[in-house]
């Protein structure tokens, strides 16, 4: 069994370990397990970054695997979900992130990285696909966040007991979070496109065109929202099919072209 191999295995058992006790801590409540949870999660999330290390070993292509960079933004969102955990309660979204991670260290292993980030690459095209990376994770944790402000202004409104689940963050500072990471997410975004213009030669020939237009549109749409929300308001029902929506787009201009060629065509 090679050192990948182990890491993935352990990485994956981990992963669902730790989602297994957040989900049975939102509805057993049982506080005194949330420990082990987060001490699988974390050395889940360390096992999954050295799988990706060890990906880009030995690659000397430009282009990103489809499997690598799911792996990769399934990391991300991980680790900041974890992290704002300690500062408000995601026990409603902790299980899924965990349950996603292994799923995608699983395709990763199954379908491995051909190809990773290149030391011959410039500077500045390094910087578009890292801040593009960035800007996809942090709207994907928007859109998390835009669920769980729906969910709990639903219990709100039929007054549901589950409110006084201590696991649930007060409605307010979710909206707070949701609308700062939009901001973010749209701020990396605009700076992930502009430098695409700078860094790629045509950021309209074959392959480029339809991610160009589509994350064009994916930022339109998040700058909407962000508009309405800070000028007429926006409900929370709203929120989340924007940020869909917007997510959407931008899997579908990053990922669409790669799931037919690695995948389909493979």
């Amino acid at each position: 069994m090679t050192l990948s191999t182990l890491l993935s295995v352990l990485s994956i058992v981990l992963y669902l370990a730790a989602g297994v006790i957040f989900a049975r801590e939102f509805f057993v409540k049982h506080s005194g397990h949330l420990r082990y949870a987060s001490y699988a999660l974390m050395l889940a999330a360390t096992a999954h970054l050295f799988v990706l290390i060890l990906a880009t070993q030995g690659h000397q292509n430009e282009q990103l695997s489809l499997t690598f960079v799911s792996a990769l933004l399934a990391w991300l969102i991980t680790v900041t979900m974890f992290v704002a955990n300690r500062f408000i309660r995601n026990l409603v979204f902790l299980p899924i992130v965990c349950f996603f991670s292994a799923v995608f260290v699983l395709l990763h292993y199954i379908f491995p990285a051909t190809t990773g980030i290149s030391l011959n690459m410039s500077i500045g095209l390094v910087s578009h696909i890292l801040l593009s990376l960035i800007a996809f994770g942090v709207l994907g944790i928007s859109t998390l966040y835009a669920c769980q402000l729906s969910f709990i202004n639903y219990q709100l409104k039929h007054k549901s007991k589950m409110m006084l689940h201590s696991a649930l963050p007060p409605l307010m500072s979710v909206e707070s979070i949701l609308y700062k990471l939009m901001s973010l997410g749209s701020i990396l975004l605009l700076v992930a496109l502009v430098s695409g213009f700078v860094f790629v030669p045509n950021m309209f020939a074959d392959g480029y065109a339809h991610k160009t237009i589509l994350s064009t549109i994916a930022l339109i749409t998040f700058v909407i929202a962000l508009g309405a929300h800070y000028t007429i308001g926006l409900k929370a029902r709203s929120a989340v099919i924007f940020n869909i929506v917007g997510v959407v787009l931008l899997g579908l201009g990053y990922f669409g072209s790669r799931v037919v060629r690695e995948w389909l065509l493979s």
